[in-house]
């Protein structure tokens, strides 16, 4: 895997790791009241989320026994609470928009047609009230009193306009509003409640679980590369190298003289194991399956190999001397 790959492959798994931090760190900040302390909280979440991603190639490629197990185990936990933070975020902002959507439509459509109804009966009142008052002032004028038939229509005619007018202004924008929430979907609308869980919960999921496998794969090619490297490292001369493996190959054995396959096979594992730090476990099916040999014949190598004392046998394994 090329570098700048890798350098990819781990920027996606940290920007996602990131969201579920972010989550994380969401839903303790709101659980505690006292802010101050929801912020040391919040804190220590997103610390022990990232933990989380750099426990898992740690645990399967470092660590052995009691510790991994315990590792994995710290990191399945803090993978539940995490994910259950990413899947309650999305399960309630569908459920508060549906149960908002829902309201609108009943409770706020209902509220406005009844406004609207009392605001038409009141425009009937109002045209009402200015039919009398004219028939008043006509009765007024015909009694030559023209000056308090202009102040009547003056005074009930424009106070009757201005509430119309008002009253139909609260008509139209109520209109308005039932048309906007008539038209408007709540979020997943489209989508049944168990198929929305179940996006939701494999959403959660995927962020838990495809940052822990870049990291643990990007991990697993860098290691790959290193032994590549040591291998064709064993081509050049080396003085130590060279006199040791000359020594093995011209050790004296009768019944168990190995072939010359395996004495080159005997040189790159001698090789390897000097490139590593001691105490590095050294893999013997792996070995196997890169030289293309049987195990069998792989175990009689190392054997070979810790006879020289370059490797030596644990209870975990191989590892170098």
């Amino acid at each position: 895997m090329s570098k700048k790959l890798s350098a990819l492959l781990v920027a996606i798994a940290f920007l996602l790791s990131s969201v579920t931090a972010i989550s994380v760190a969401l839903a303790m900040y709101a659980l505690i009241e006292d802010k101050n302390l929801a912020l040391l909280f919040a804190s220590a979440a997103v610390l022990l989320d990232i933990f989380k991603y750099l426990a898992w190639p740690v645990a399967i490629r470092v660590l052995r026994g009691t510790s991994a197990v315990l590792t994995i185990a710290c990191a399945l936990m803090l993978s539940g609470v995490s994910g259950w933070a990413t899947y309650d975020r999305l399960m309630t902002s569908i459920n508060v928009s549906k149960a908002t959507h829902e309201v609108m439509t009943t409770d706020r459509v209902d509220a406005l047609t009844a406004l609207a109804k009392n605001d038409s009966a009141l425009i009937s009142q109002l045209d009402k009230e200015i039919s009398d008052a004219s028939a008043q002032a006509n009765e007024l004028r015909a009694r030559g009193m023209v000056s308090r038939a202009l102040e009547l229509e003056e005074s009930v005619g424009g106070r009757a306009a201005s509430q119309r007018a008002q009253a139909l202004a609260r008509i139209n924008a109520g209109s308005l509003e039932i048309a906007r929430i008539k038209s408007g979907v709540a979020k997943a609308s489209s989508l049944p409640p168990l198929l929305a869980q179940l996006l939701c919960l494999g959403f959660a999921m995927s962020l838990e679980i495809v940052p822990a496998l870049i990291l643990a794969s990007v991990r697993g090619s860098r290691r790959s590369s290193a032994h590549v490297v040591a291998s064709e490292g064993s081509e050049e001369p080396a003085s130590d190298t060279t006199t040791l493996s000359a020594d093995v190959l011209e050790t004296p054995k009768t019944s168990e003289t190995l072939p010359d396959s395996n004495a080159e096979i005997l040189k790159t594992l001698v090789t390897q194991a000097k490139t590593l730090a001691p105490g590095t476990p050294v893999r013997l099916k792996e070995f196997a399956k890169k030289s293309r040999i049987g195990n069998l014949r792989a175990g009689e190598i190392f054997r070979n190999a810790e006879s020289l004392g370059v490797i030596k046998k644990t209870t975990i394994g191989y590892v170098t001397a």
